[in-house]
């Protein structure tokens, strides 16, 4: 595996990043963040400065569980659908679906159901 080096047109330095990390993590999922650093500043990977941006967040104490909230949103998204339409047996089925992934995501991070009600 060959070693990223910083492209030549990137003039933004490590500390620089890190401030514009922490100001777009206020209001942006990890995904976001890097698509918002690719397009608007320019940087096409953060590895490109020698680490992921998890690690880049973590540092600053940034602490997102995407895949988690994005099955949870999914989930409460779908209830809210069941009570408005009841009689939706597709979408019931696709409920239950939905419910299993967020439950295999739980395990997987260690999460226990109790837990992450209390939060």
């Amino acid at each position: 595996m060959t070693e990223m080096t910083k492209p030549t047109w990137v003039k933004m330095k490590e500390p620089e990043l890190k401030k514009v990390i922490l100001e777009l993590s206020e209001k942006h999922s990890p995904s976001q963040i890097g698509f918002i650093l690719r397009d608007q500043y320019g940087i096409p990977s953060t590895k490109v400065f020698g680490k992921k941006l998890k690690a880049y967040m973590t540092e600053l104490g940034i602490e997102v569980n995407e895949d988690l909230e994005n099955a949870e949103k999914k989930v409460t998204k779908m209830k809210e659908h069941l009570k408005n339409n009841i009689t939706d047996r597709h979408a019931k089925h696709k409920f239950q679906h939905a419910q299993s992934r967020l439950n295999i995501t739980r395990k997987y991070f260690g999460i226990s159901a109790k837990e992450s009600r209390e939060k």
